[in-house]
Formats: C-alpha cells, sequence, structure tokens
C-alpha cells in the first residue's frame, strides 16, 4: 500500500520507506515505530490526535511499551525525514500538551499496468490480420494430461516454498531491526544540563555502571551538556565478536512537550 503526502513524497506501508514520488534513489527507510506513526497520521489526515491515542495504536498494540518520550523522539524522526526529502517539516503539527496532526494533502497512490498488445500475424493466403490466442502461446497447453499435473504440483510446492522462506527471512530481518526506542527508556540521573536514558530490557535499578556506560559514550561522541539542555538516550548489544553501542542525543524545545531534533550515533568495538 503506498500513499502521496502533499503531492510529492511517496510513502510505502510494507517497506516503511518515504521518498520523493519518481525519486527511488531518495528513498529513507523510517524505523517501525515512526512507520507505524506515519501510517496513523495519514489514515486521520487533518485531525488532531492525542498522545495516549498515538502511544496506544504505535507501541502498546503491538506489545510494545510506549510512552511520550519514545512518541517525541518517533514524530521527530518522520520530520527529519521530511527535511532531507527538501520538504516541510512541519507538516505536522503540535498541539501543545494534546497530541499531533498531519496538515497534508493524501491521495492513495497507483500504477496504471502497462497495457499489453496481443502479437498477430498475416496469412499469406488472404493477408487478414489473426490474433494468436494466449493458449496457443501457453506450452503447458500441449503437455499430456498426466505430465501438466506434475508439473503443477511442482510448481505449487516451489512457490509454497519461496513463500515460506521470504516470510521467514523477513521475521528475521524486522527482529534483527527493531530500534532501541520501542522498549522502555529509565532514567538513570543527570550529568550537568543533560538527562540520561538507558533503553535495556534487562534494566537493573541502582546499577552505577550504567552511568560510566553513558559519560564514555558522551566523551567519545563529545556531546557537550555545559551550555544546553538535551536527553540522552543510551543502548547497546553484542552480535558475534562485535559490540554494538547507541547513543541517541535529543534537544527539548523550551516548552519540554517535544523535541526540535535527535541526532543518532554508533560505535563498534571488537573484532
Amino acid at each position: 500500500m503506498k500513499y502521496l503526502i502533499d503531492m510529492s513524497m511517496l510513502y510505502e506501508v510494507d517497506t516503511c520507506t518515504i521518498s520523493i514520488d519518481g525519486e527511488e534513489e531518495s528513498s529513507i527507510r523510517l524505523s517501525n515505530q515512526a512507520s507505524r506513526l506515519l501510517y496513523e497520521l495519514i489514515l486521520n489526515s487533518g485531525k488532531m490526535l492525542e498522545r495516549d491515542y498515538l502511544i496506544k495504536k504505535v507501541w502498546e498494540d503491538h506489545g510494545f511499551t510506549g510512552s511520550s518520550v519514545s512518541l517525541n523522539v518517533a514524530i521527530s524522526e518522520i520530520r527529519k525525514a521530511f527535511k532531507n526529502l527538501g520538504r516541510d517539516p512541519m507538516l505536522i503539527k503540535t498541539l501543545r500538551g494534546k497530541g499531533f496532526s498531519l496538515k497534508a494533502h493524501i491521495e492513495h497512490h497507483t500504477v496504471r499496468p502497462r497495457e499489453i498488445t496481443p502479437p498477430v500475424i498475416v496469412t499469406q493466403e488472404t493477408d487478414e490480420m489473426t490474433v494468436i490466442s494466449d493458449r496457443t502461446l501457453n506450452a503447458n497447453a500441449t503437455m499430456p494430461p498426466k505430465l501438466r499435473a506434475k508439473f503443477t504440483v511442482v510448481l505449487v510446492l516451489l512457490i509454497v516454498a519461496v513463500l515460506i522462506s521470504a516470510g521467514v527471512y523477513y521475521f528475521l530481518l524486522m527482529r534483527s531491526k527493531l530500534t532501541f526506542i520501542e522498549q522502555e527508556a529509565h532514567f538513570i540521573g543527570k550529568v550537568d544540563n543533560c538527562s540520561l536514558y538507558v533503553i535495556d530490557k534487562n534494566f537493573l535499578e541502582g546499577n552505577n555502571d550504567y552511568t560510566t556506560m553513558v559519560t564514555n559514550e558522551m566523551k567519545y561522541h563529545k556531546v557537550d551538556c555545559n551550555g544546553r539542555n538535551l536527553d540522552l538516550y543510551y543502548s547497546w548489544f553484542i552480535k558475534k565478536d562485535l559490540q554494538n553501542y547507541f547513543l541517541g542525543v535529543c534537544h527539548p524545545d523550551k516548552a519540554g512537550n517535544d523535541y526540535i531534533n535527535c541526532q543518532s550515533y554508533r560505535r563498534l568495538s571488537g573484532s
């Protein structure tokens, strides 16, 4: 399913991608939660959707724990995608303390199938045009009935096998791409003007190692917390021999109800 946003941006629901219509090379893949959020905004274009409603539809109905913070991050991600595509990020309006709405013209995007003209032949005797029917072009129609039945069974089994393999691959791929923001953020304290959050399903209350890990990433990426208020989100996971460290740096607005923008940093360690 595809939607045309503001007569220019093409959003494809199944692949979570957004691009300029007709320019596939501009495609940007949204995270799962940002894609679900954009879908809800599109379905309710022009309407103000309350925060609690969006958290339920985007996170809780899919088995995740949502929060106002994760909602703000997802809104910021969509706005950043709009901006990177050269479009107005403020198509998504904020009603302070209540919710969000998408103020854009929305259309279902459909592609007209290419018309195929059946091949024709000219008989030498009458010079009349004779259209070759689909049956004469179908090699399967010339097979003996038993052979045709075996061929059909093999073809069906092959298609089923391909679909099952594709489904398993897609499930594993989507599972590996789940972003850390879909999990619950745990506040662990402050460093100067920065509020620190840890994304960890095995979070242990009172573990002082979290602060050390976050401050190490702050130093590595040269994040300065002296002159401005920032929200930092830290997460990590180990895959094979590599340790993956993630740090999200978000800039709240003056009211503290939304993020102006967010930046993400990644560091690999190991061999």
